[in-house]
């Protein structure tokens, strides 16, 4: 039977879209070095006029996919059933943020062609996801899987390697990371049954 892979999107398949609507309506040059916390809006004095502008654009307009990205997912996907996990949800525009997942949706469906959207997963609390494998950038959102990989991202990338291994998580840098740990894992299995 075929595992299971839940991928996070944002900070994980993506990257600079919301950094760079943050930029353009501050009018600022922020980097991910300058980000210490999970939320990058907390960088906006004036939430709600930023998200007055926010919605009015597309983040996934001014992002790019993440190295390897794409050519890792399409070789898994020969060995994995493969679901993008992803929140839509932005706390301070609960009634408005429906059209983030729209945004997502196309997003997903026109790089990643490949991933049937039956596999998009659209929820926050991915702790409610049972799946094999889970690539997420928020370490609680690896719970309920076996082998866990926490991409590096702006935010978690102080946690310490003794905390995270401790937790049975695996911490990964770039998708070749993943590509390796996820071909071992069958390699391994496959010379398990043979023996």
């Amino acid at each position: 039977m075929r595992k299971s892979i839940m991928v996070d999107m944002d900070e994980v398949i993506t990257e600079g879209g919301f950094l760079y609507l943050i930029n353009d309506f501050l009018g600022a040059n922020y980097t991910k070095e300058d980000i210490k916390e999970y939320y990058m809006q907390d960088l906006v004095p004036d939430k709600r006029a930023f998200f007055d502008y926010f919605i009015k654009h597309n983040q996934y307009d001014y992002c790019k996919l993440l190295p390897d990205v794409r050519e890792v997912l399409k070789y898994l996907q020969d060995y994995y059933d493969i679901y993008i996990g992803t929140s839509y949800i932005i706390k301070e525009i609960l009634q408005e943020c429906g059209i983030n997942l729209v945004h997502k949706h196309n997003y997903l469906y026109e790089k990643l062609p490949f991933i049937s959207p039956e596999n998009y997963i659209f929820i926050s609390n991915k702790a409610l996801l049972n799946c094999d494998v889970k690539i997420d950038d928020k370490l609680s959102n690896l719970e309920n899987a076996k082998i866990k990989l926490l991409f590096t991202a702006y935010h978690n990338k102080d946690l310490d390697d003794a905390y995270l291994k401790s937790l049975g998580v695996i911490r990964v840098n770039n998708w070749l990371e993943i590509k390796d740990i996820l071909v071992k894992e069958l390699d391994n299995e496959s010379s398990s049954t043979t023996k």
